[in-house]
């Protein structure tokens, strides 16, 4: 049974801003010589109330009193002056012009546009003119009980923040409950479709397979919002009730973005991934259960964050960052190629640490000596390690996230069988299962038969393969990799190949470097190409890369003659031109204008 009368309880909601039942008026003004920012606090200064902000509304003094200790000792201030200045004379008896603001102003604001005859007037002083909506709804508020369903999570924090200024009771549990509400996501809340707008397939363009739900079950553009509006956020030490709301946040973030993997070869994660504040980015490194293939690619995640945002991110905020990253679980080889290279990096380019340029990172020669020290101990020898990382106390000044033996979650497994290319469907648990990635390549006709005309006598045709999920590259394991189809004129066969290269992000040009880098670098993957007999697709060709292979950076690795070709090019008329072939010798391997594979991620 509901505490209150129904009937009751909607005529007082709809008494909100209706100026008939209205016994008051309130003022929204500028609050004089205060700057402020949306919702921050302030104190009831018996200053000069400053300039109307928006339209007078009309209210009841009743509700106010008794939902509102701030409008209940404004209104006390009101009668007291009344019954001072005017003998015998009742509160809303009033005029406008001898009405007293909430800190006793002079009743200028009688001539605001709105402002109903003869009624007290409330100044609510306010820092700007866009506070004036969230300040209208925690008024709102007093009347109802509820704040409204369709609020963004910004709306909510500004409602959250006037609220509390007004001193509206209940509002700010009622905006915790509906952010809190929001963030629990379609699948606990019952919501509909929001959830999928967090954009793309979260495996790659291909999809996942394994274990696991699909991605939009994680999915929650609401977290995204609410540390967009960070600034918003109240101190915790004045709001503890906040806590379990970042406690709730931080863990849908760690759902949204799922693991290094997804966020870099998701085109919209990764859209979202730069948009992030420093202090949603940290909560990412921060988690143990944020996955990744290895290390590597939680370093080249922030790397390609702070390319992006460095230059409007202070050096401080940077290192800290860089301080999270689990450097002791570095993959040997990587950590030997990279990591000197950024030490060198930052003594040449000091100036502009924090910039996302030259010399971003902040590490010297010594730790970087000292982490490729342990990451080759830690494939051979974990004591060696150990011991390695208790000598280091006292010698070097290293953070414990830096020297941190606990990786964070694994989230590549071996195919579980059946298609590797189709996208595993159902609806899963939040923590996700590890999986394989699988990215769509493919060669457009009209690409292929340019390269083949323009191809010399005796000379190599190399096509880049486009990827279907529209980025330049395949981020894996630190770096970047793609799929060549390469061909010399007058072979039998075409090659497959993965090139592997360095990624720009890390600032680490041939110029920065002195010379072309040379370093082998490893990869689990499946590299398939796809054939097609009388309209029915065959995988004619793959090769899968493990631990016994190594991969130049900067170059490729495959098979020369992973392409068989029709002798005589008969089954598709094309001028093959430049003696390097017709068209028509590739022609089984053609399907919808484009020749077609797969690359599969898989656990090295």
């Amino acid at each position: 049974m509901p505490p209150f009368n129904p009937r009751v309880a909607a005529a007082l909601a709809e008494s909100f801003g209706n100026v008939d039942r209205a016994d008051c008026s309130i003022v929204f003004v500028r609050e004089k010589g205060h700057a402020a920012a949306a919702g921050s606090k302030r104190s009831r200064s018996d200053g000069e109330a400053g300039e109307p902000l928006a339209e007078a509304l009309p209210a009841l003094t009743h509700v106010l009193e008794l939902a509102s200790d701030w409008f209940k000792t404004a209104l006390q201030k009101i009668w007291r002056r009344a019954g001072e200045n005017a003998s015998g004379a009742q509160p809303q008896q009033l005029s406008s012009a001898s009405a007293a603001t909430s800190g006793g102003g002079d009743g200028a604001a009688g001539s605001s546009p709105g402002l109903a005859t003869g009624l007290p007037v409330l100044l609510v002083p306010l820092g700007c003119a866009e506070e004036v909506p969230s300040a209208r709804a925690a008024i709102k508020f007093a009347y109802t009980g509820q704040v409204e369903r369709d609020s963004s999570v910004r709306e909510l924090l500004q409602l959250y923040r006037q609220g509390g200024y007004l001193q509206v009771e209940g509002c700010a549990e009622a905006c915790l409950d509906a952010i809190r509400d929001k963030l629990a996501g379609p699948s606990t809340a019952g919501a509909g479709g929001s959830s999928s707008s967090g954009g793309g397939s979260g495996g790659g363009s291909g999809g996942s397979s394994g274990g696991g739900g699909g991605p939009d079950s994680r999915l929650c553009p609401e977290v995204l919002e609410l540390y967009d509006c960070i600034r918003l956020w109240p101190d915790p030490s004045v709001a503890p009730a906040f806590a379990a709301i970042t406690s709730l946040a931080r863990a849908r973030l760690v759902s949204h973005f799922c693991d290094a993997l997804t966020t870099l070869n998701t085109p919209e994660l990764r859209r979202q991934l730069l948009a992030l504040p420093a202090e949603a980015l940290k909560v990412l490194l921060e988690a143990d259960d944020f996955g990744t293939d290895v290390e590597d690619t939680i370093l080249l995640m922030l790397a390609t964050w702070v390319q992006e945002n460095g230059s409007s991110t202070n050096a401080e905020t940077v290192e800290r960052l860089c301080r999270l990253v689990r450097l002791a679980q570095l993959s040997p080889d990587f950590a030997g190629a990279v990591l000197p290279l950024l030490a060198c990096a930052r003594i040449s380019g000091l100036k502009q640490s924090g910039s996302g340029g030259l010399g971003w990172f902040p590490i010297t020669v010594t730790e970087a000596a000292f982490f490729v020290s342990c990451c080759a101990a830690a494939a051979s020898s974990v004591p060696k390690r150990q011991r390695l990382l208790e000598q280091a106390k006292g010698k070097l000044n290293l953070p414990a996230a830096c020297c941190s033996t606990k990786p964070h979650r694994q989230c590549l497994s071996a195919p579980s069988g059946g298609d590797v290319a189709a996208a595993s469907g159902s609806s899963g648990p939040q923590q996700p299962q590890p999986q394989s990635l699988t990215f769509e390549w493919s060669v457009s006709q009209e690409e292929l038969q340019r390269g083949l005309r323009e191809l010399e006598p005796g000379g190599v045709m190399r096509l880049e393969c486009t990827l279907d999920h529209g980025l330049s590259g395949i981020s894996a394991r630190g770096y970047e990799w793609s799929v060549i189809i390469q061909y010399r004129d007058g072979g039998e066969a075409a090659g497959l190949f993965l090139r592997c290269q360095l990624p720009a992000a890390y600032g680490l040009d041939r110029q920065a470097l002195g010379g072309r880098l040379v370093a082998l670098a490893q990869v689990g993957a499946r590299l398939e190409v796809d054939h097609w007999r009388n309209g029915v697709r065959e995988v004619v060709h793959a090769h899968t890369y493990g631990a016994s292979d190594f991969i130049g950076v900067g170059s490729g690795w495959g098979a020369d003659s992973a392409l068989p070709l029709k002798r005589g090019g008969e089954g598709v008329a094309a001028d093959g031109g430049g003696g390097g072939g017709s068209l028509g010798a590739w022609s089984e391997y053609l399907h919808g204008g484009k020749l077609m594979g797969r690359l599969v991620l898989l656990p090295l």
